[in-house]
């Protein structure tokens, strides 16, 4: 019996390795419509990420980082307006998610709390409040606590976190780069890394939370994680909680 299981494992997966099939781009050149764009059938640019590069000049660019100027690229602008947080990634399970704010980390996945809170002794109308997770560019987070909140990448483990309240220790927004309706990128590698959590009494995976982290050296070591892009998107500030737990 667990012959037979690991034989129909095995030619399940053989059949969705070989379920896309190749195109042509030309008369030249074959590819995977999920891994490459074919333009003017004659020119390939790579999807990454889950998100198709555009050609320019001879060569390929994202355009969520930049823009092409008469065949030449040219950075985005700095966001300017308030903005949500989703994902792209080359991973199902990751990819097209909203980033969600609770217990001080930035989170996604359906197990991915929303801890969104306006007390009764706030002195404002709570009415007034929406329950989106709503960042600034500045490194604030949308909210009208007094002291205000602040996203920011943790010093200890990378970790994408935000403030209780306040900016005491000046880290909010720093190392972080955000263009305009575009990539929310740290450093270096302009990437982030989504890494699994069980959550308590859960088994792996049956309800997915992921945190997510800056791909320090030690970070990419683990095999719990998939690299993923966030992508900011204009919302109006008046979607933000008065803020998050």
């Amino acid at each position: 019996m667990a012959a037979r299981a690991l034989l129909a494992a095995l030619s399940l997966t053989a059949t969705l390795a070989v379920a896309e099939d190749l195109e042509w781009c030309g008369d030249n050149a074959r590819y995977f419509p999920s891994e490459y764009t074919c333009f003017d059938d004659s020119f390939l640019c790579p999807v990454l990420f889950g998100l198709p590069n555009l050609p320019c000049g001879g060569g390929c660019y994202a355009d969520q980082m930049y823009t092409c100027d008469g065949g030449s690229l040219k950075l985005r602008g700095e966001q300017k307006e308030p903005f949500i947080l989703t994902t792209a990634s080359s991973s199902e399970h990751v990819d097209g998610l909203v980033v969600n704010a609770c217990g001080g980390y930035l989170a996604i996945g359906t197990g991915a709390r929303e801890c969104a809170q306006c007390p009764a002794d706030a002195g404002v109308d709570c009415a007034e409040y929406g329950e989106k997770c709503v960042f600034l560019p500045d490194g604030e987070m949308a909210v009208d606590l007094p002291g205000g909140q602040y996203w920011y990448i943790s010093p200890d483990d990378g970790a994408l976190m935000y403030t209780k309240e306040g900016n005491e220790d000046g880290l909010g927004g720093q190392g972080v780069s955000v263009f305009d309706e575009g990539f929310f990128s740290p450093g270096e590698r302009p990437y982030w890394l989504a890494c699994l959590r069980t959550l308590p009494g859960g088994n792996p995976g049956t309800t997915r939370s992921y945190r997510i982290y800056a791909p320090t050296a030690e970070n990419l070591a683990r095999t719990d994680c998939d690299q993923i892009k966030l992508v900011a998107k204009s919302v109006d500030r008046k979607e933000g909680a008065y803020r998050w737990q």
